[in-house]
């Protein structure tokens, strides 16, 4: 096997970049080598927001290295509910239905067979998915929701890893290798772990990038990641994002890949149809982890799809931050005044000269919502804005951003939001970030006084304020440790 040499096969469809999306619902079909999947986007939007979500398990790769052929029982169960998928999306008003086949159907001897007979299903582009359109369109998902990504990025599929090197907005070198965990159990090989090993030592450009970030995608390592969370406590359930330390990722991952199924079904967190293939993705990750020497494992829920689809937007709407985007399309439906938030940013500005980059995509996100919860009783509008930004479904934010912007929302609906109500959020940010999530949230919930939502009025601070405004004043200073004063020009 040549690492160095991106693995790949042609066929029916090779995933180009397919033309820009359009206005309406995006669909997409996944056909891995374990599972059928499709989801269902809004929009074209620099933000995916999957409206539907549904994977069925059909095996397409059990067997296939021993016989070359797709697993029959798994071909037939695909093949009925693509045609459901297809119904179901019809149903839904999709105006765009592309069909991405991956290492089980492009190296299947009997592959472009199954993809003849989904190219006669109407409304469907099907796509066989090359190995170096695979490693390029799982980097593009990570970047999607990290736009920051910088690293090597390892997707790992039940019949393939993709290796790229991420950095500046940019794919570098990529590398295939056909060593899923599904695909090596059913391949009659003796030892599949040894292939494992020998597979990843011998892509040498791994050794060029060490040091730096490695990015997690596909469903084994999430599954690792849920397993940590477990064993950590850890207090936030999202693996989007979810950073540790490479050393111990790779305690606990040497751990997994000698544990058999028995033990493993007896740890929380770990999903029984995993616990045949988590301990070979434990050692892959254990041996790249060993090649890289990075400083931290980052673990992404976006991948293949979210690449696909991110490739197919303009370039307007993939130069945009992806937080902020979720906020501005988001924070729209749930905004009752016609103050805009640009306005109350640009109002703000002064007061958070200084602020880094980071904090300047946080204050902008936290103006468009800033009126999440305005129809919650008044009793709950600090805890409810609190909770819906914690679990927002929203990229390009880390664990950390996650929890200041959900502080800034219950800062911005109560002053003294008490602690046990903020314990996730504290647990995950550091004094800074506590520091600028009440200072913002204290600015917030005075715009709205100072100017009843109307636009316009935010300049024009009168002399005599009533006693909530005046209030609301004062506790703005003080979350800068400063007194109010208000003085006529």
């Amino acid at each position: 096997m040549d690492g160095e040499r991106t693995i790949e096969t042609g066929g029916a469809g090779g995933a180009a970049d397919h033309g820009r999306l359009g206005p309406g619902r995006v669909g997409i079909i996944d056909v891995g080598s374990n599972s059928i999947r499709l989801v269902v986007y809004e929009r074209a939007s620099r933000a995916p927001l999957p409206v539907f979500n549904e994977k069925v398990l059909c095996g397409l790769a059990r067997g296939l290295d021993a016989t070359g052929q797709l697993n029959p029982q798994g071909v037939e169960m695909a093949l009925a509910n693509i045609d459901r998928f297809a119904t179901l999306a019809h149903n839904m008003k999709v105006t765009s239905l592309d069909l991405l086949a991956t290492a089980a159907v492009r190296d299947a001897a009997d592959g472009a067979q199954f993809m003849r007979e989904l190219t006669s299903r109407p409304g469907i582009k099907a796509h066989i998915v090359s190995g170096q359109d695979e490693a390029r369109y799982s980097g593009y998902g990570v970047m999607c929701g990290m736009p920051d990504a910088s690293g090597v990025m390892g997707d790992l599929g039940g019949g393939s890893l993709e290796l790229v090197a991420l950095g500046q907005g940019r794919i570098g070198e990529s590398t295939t290798l056909p060593i899923g965990p599904l695909r090596l159990m059913s391949s009659g090989k003796s030892d599949p772990k040894r292939a494992v090993v020998d597979a990843i030592e011998e892509v040498r450009w791994l050794r060029e990038q060490t040091g730096k970030t490695f990015y997690a995608v596909g469903g084994a390592w999430r599954s690792f990641a849920r397993l940590h969370m477990e064993q950590a406590g850890y207090p936030l359930h999202i693996i989007h994002q979810y950073d540790i330390p490479a050393e111990e990722a790779r305690a606990v991952a040497r751990l997994i890949a000698v544990q058999s199924p028995k033990s493993l079904e007896k740890m929380p967190g770990v999903s029984r149809r995993r616990v045949d293939t988590l301990p070979l993705a434990c050692l892959a990750l254990d041996r790249l982890l060993a090649a890289l020497k990075p400083r931290n494992v980052v673990f992404s829920a976006f991948g293949l799809r979210e690449g696909f689809y991110y490739s197919r937007l303009d370039e307007a709407e993939r130069a945009r931050h992806p937080l902020i985007a979720f906020a501005e399309e988001q924070g729209a439906g749930w905004r009752r005044f016609d103050l805009s938030p640009s306005e109350i940013f640009d109002w703000l500005t002064p007061i958070f000269g200084g602020e880094t980059e980071a904090e300047r995509i946080l204050r902008i996100a936290a103006c468009h919502l800033s009126d999440i919860s305005w129809n919650d009783h008044p009793d709950y509008r600090a805890e409810q804005a609190y909770i819906r930004v914690l679990h927002l479904p929203a990229p390009g934010m880390s664990h950390r951003e996650r929890a200041i912007l959900a502080m800034t929302m219950a800062y911005r609906y109560k002053s003294d939001s008490k602690s046990g109500m903020l314990d996730t959020a504290l647990r995950l940010a550091d004094g800074k970030g506590r520091s600028f999530a009440r200072r913002l949230g204290a600015c917030l919930r005075l715009a709205y006084n100072l100017s009843g939502g109307a636009p316009g009025l935010l300049p024009q601070v009168e002399r005599s304020l009533g006693d909530v405004t005046a209030r609301r004043l004062e506790s703005a200073a003080e979350a800068f440790d400063l007194k109010s004063v208000i003085v006529t020009a």
